[in-house]
């Protein structure tokens, strides 16, 4: 018998403390190559619209353990010598996973690590071997308004590092990864216990 109504009673109370978010806003990213060997070379995507989902539980009274996913899509360009080539649209997803907590008032620190993926809609260029997935590690803040008794408007800044390369790169002789930050500013809305 207490088996049976466990379920019923441990089930809405930890789904209550689930934290779900979802935003939309715009990445900007530094370039994805560099180099400088007769001219310079640059290959920088275009400012990217982006979208994140996230769910958290908490882990302890004022700390959080949670997962997102963002995806970006934008177009990119490279520029060589004074000239700039449209080289498509490409396309990002990743997955972190992090910790978050209280900064003061509204405001929340997250920090996070996981991974970045690249699909390009052709494989072309430097993506002429196809994608490539990277390790990612970032931290960001949020704002939190509330709006009804279990709606929040909430407003979040991330940054974000990795390192760059793809198997085409390196066949061309590019051996070494490039830095690459990303910042991301995103609007929406956050439903759950908080």
């Amino acid at each position: 018998m207490a088996l049976s109504i466990a379920p019923v009673v441990i089930g809405p109370a930890l789904h209550a403390q689930v934290d779900l978010t979802a935003r939309a806003g715009v990445t900007w990213a530094t370039p994805l190559l560099r180099d400088n060997i007769i001219e310079e070379v640059e290959v920088r995507q275009k400012l990217a619209p982006t979208v994140v989902l996230g769910a958290s539980l908490p882990i302890a009274p004022r700390y959080d353990a949670g997962l997102e996913v963002t995806l970006t899509s934008s177009g990119y360009r490279a520029d060589e010598g004074g000239t700039t080539t449209d080289l498509g649209i490409i396309r990002t997803g990743s997955v972190t996973l992090g910790l978050h907590g209280p900064v003061a008032g509204s405001f929340r620190w997250r920090a996070g690590a996981g991974l970045l993926g690249y699909f390009p809609k052709d494989e072309d260029g430097i993506f002429q071997s196809g994608g490539t997935t990277r390790f990612l590690a970032g931290a960001g803040i949020d704002y939190r308004r509330p709006m009804t008794s279990s709606w929040q408007l909430i407003a979040s800044l991330r940054y974000d590092f990795h390192r760059f390369t793809t198997d085409e790169l390196q066949s061309r002789g590019f051996s070494q990864s490039q830095g690459v930050q990303r910042i991301s500013a995103t609007v929406g809305l956050a439903g759950g216990s908080r």
